[in-house]
């Protein structure tokens, strides 16, 4: 290899810089060079570069006593927003160099980002593997040279730790380079999709909250397995006689005799009419209400807002009666899993500390205990995480991921699924529950759903007491769902333009092709060869225009919001634009007149 070390490292100001140990260059080569890529570290051990592909290289560094510090830089030219996965993250900005930076730990976000340039293409894919160490990343524009740095941070690691980073400056679309690097972060595509991690979810926490009973879940049952559903989550409730939204009652995780006074026999009644069941267990929680509370398990503090202490996981004793509980829960009931839900709290910075053990590592042995034990006896569970903790180190143990919370939020879980898509490919992505007003129109209903249209839908509403506009909504996009989720969920995911919130959204296999529109944006038609294209209009605006580069006759047929068939005809689309009436909330399918129709709607 070359060395192209430069004759003193970049310098330019960052709060707090002064005192930071100096960097020196990292050399990668002559190609790193043609391409503007620089990087510079603390001094370290011997550094470990490969070039992984034309313009992709991997770069492993071993820890010393000292914080591993990274710069990252690459010219800004052409550069449109700085993208790093996350349904609350700004799409949209490019952040200067000076910024605060953002602290990473295995169970809090992913050390992963992408400077986009115009027409979706990436100017620098970067990701760090430091394992369940934290991690601090500082990110922006060097204003004195127009240059974009990535800097990181590495503390906890002990010396001699293998520290890894991928960085991509091939300028490959961002659909393409973003997926390829998730799988280099997580190190393949992961296990085998377990049974029930792709099917769509009923929760009962928006429409009951606390106020769940075994016969409100039950009542449920008929119309979930009717409209297609195939797992029911019994969420925060179960476990409690309280309605104050607290976690006073968590620790003991045994079902309230009142409210569900034979939890087995109803989950047996739900697996009867092909619904899976999961248990919320609110992990971190000791409440103060507990009998759990006389086991003198140990706590790292207390959150007296939320009437509970937050266990420490360091603890043997503590972690192996979490294990228990939860093992027992999942055997006992005959429960197809379990949603473990704040699991970031372990990992919640506690002043003075007195013990030098990560309480994240201890985080993570945890998880393994866990999913050990439950496999011990037999069962593979059914498994849910949500954001912030959906970083690889700890996600390898969760079925499904899903978006953080977000009710009635149709654009943040669009956002959300996409990102985790593009960054965990291979694991099922869940859409926060979707829920509505009661007085939302049907169309309303239909453009949560289709934010949801490229992920697992979960869905929080009383089935039972739906209108019949919003009912006949649900029943029609989960149709749609189900007829095409193998292209939904393992096509080639295409999300256009992450920095105006992913207005197009595609899918498509061999020759089927699935657009979701979100924003009065033209839709251009695939130009490989398609047997089917469905367009998913989710925004306000009608018509919808699509444009394609030559003429053809196609059978056109368009569905309402509500799934009623409003056209069908054979069309000619002209060479330009054309013009297609569906309406907001609906559906158009276009296909070849000359094959057989498409499944029936």
């Amino acid at each position: 290899m070359t060395d192209t070390r430069s004759p003193a490292p970049a310098s330019f100001w960052v709060p707090g810089r002064d005192t930071a140990p100096p960097q020196e260059p990292v050399p990668l080569g002559t190609t790193a060079t043609a391409r503007g890529l620089r990087l510079q570290a603390t001094g370290t051990g011997p550094v470990r570069a490969a070039e992984l592909a034309d313009g992709v290289w991997e770069v492993a560094f071993r820890t010393g006593p000292a914080p591993l510090e990274l710069t990252v830089l690459v010219p800004a030219a052409d550069a449109v927003t700085w993208w790093h996965p996350g349904s609350t993250a700004p799409h949209a900005t490019i952040p200067p160099s000076w910024g605060e930076p953002a602290d990473t730990t295995a169970l809090t976000g992913l050390p992963f980002g992408a400077l986009l340039r115009r027409q979706d293409r990436t100017g620098l894919v970067y990701a760090l593997d430091a394992g369940s160490h934290r991690t601090s990343v500082r990110a922006g524009l060097v204003e004195e040279s127009a240059d974009f740095a990535v800097m990181v941070t590495v503390r906890d690691a002990e010396p001699g730790e293998e520290v890894r980073l991928l960085l991509d400056v091939s300028g490959r679309p961002f659909a393409t380079a973003v997926p390829d690097t998730g799988r280099w972060l997580q190190r393949g595509d992961g296990p085998p999709v377990t049974p029930g991690a792709e099917d769509a979810v009923l929760c009962t926490w928006y429409f009951a909250h606390q106020d769940v009973t075994a016969a409100a879940v039950l009542a449920q049952a008929d119309r979930a397995a009717a409209l297609g559903f195939g797992v029911v989550i019994v969420d925060d409730g179960w476990q409690t006689m309280s309605l104050a939204r607290g976690y006073g009652s968590c620790g003991d995780w045994e079902a309230a005799t009142e409210k569900f006074p034979d939890p087995a026999g109803l989950i047996a009644e739900l697996r009867a009419r092909g619904l899976r069941t999961m248990w919320w267990v609110g992990t971190p929680f000791l409440g103060h209400h507990a009998e759990a509370r006389t086991a003198n398990l140990a706590t790292r503090y207390d959150e007296s807002e939320l009437d509970a202490a937050v266990l420490d996981p360091r603890d043997d004793a503590t972690r192996h009666y979490l294990v228990r509980r939860i093992r027992d829960l999942v055997v006992e009931t005959g429960a197809d899993g379990v949603k473990l839900d704040f699991l970031e709290r372990f990992a919640t910075p506690v002043p003075d500390d007195p013990s030098p053990h990560s309480p994240v590592a201890a985080t993570v042995r945890l998880l393994a205990e866990i999913t050990d034990a439950v496999a011990a006896a037999g069962i593979r569970p059914l498994i849910e995480f949500r954001e912030p903790y959906v970083h690889p180190a700890v996600g390898r143990f969760a079925t499904m991921l899903r978006v953080g919370d977000c009710p009635l939020s149709a654009t943040q879980n669009r956002v959300g699924i996409v990102d985790l898509r593009l960054a965990r490919p291979g694991t099922p992505i869940h859409s926060d529950p979707i829920m509505w007003a009661s007085d939302d129109s049907a169309e309303r209903v239909a453009h949560h759903l289709v934010n949801a249209l490229f992920g697992v839908p979960q869905v929080s509403v009383d089935l039972v007491s739906l209108d019949d506009a919003p009912a006949d909504a649900l029943a029609f996009w989960m149709r749609v769902w189900r007829t095409y989720r193998d292209t939904l969920l393992h096509g080639e995911l295409l999300p256009e333009r992450p920095d105006l919130l992913y207005p197009l959204i595609a899918a498509h296999d061999e020759d089927r092709h699935i657009v979701a529109r979100y924003a009065p944006h033209a839709v251009t038609l695939p130009k490989r060869p398609w047997r089917e294209v469905l367009i998913a209009n989710a925004d306000d605006s009608a018509p919808l225009v699509v444009n394609d580069s030559f003429p053809m006759s196609v059978r056109l047929e368009i569905w309402d919001a509500r799934g009623r068939l409003v056209h069908r005809s054979l069309a000619e689309l002209s060479s330009g634009p054309s013009v297609l009436p569906v309406p907001s909330g609906g559906l158009a399918r276009l296909s070849h007149p000359d094959l057989e129709p498409g499944p029936r709607l």
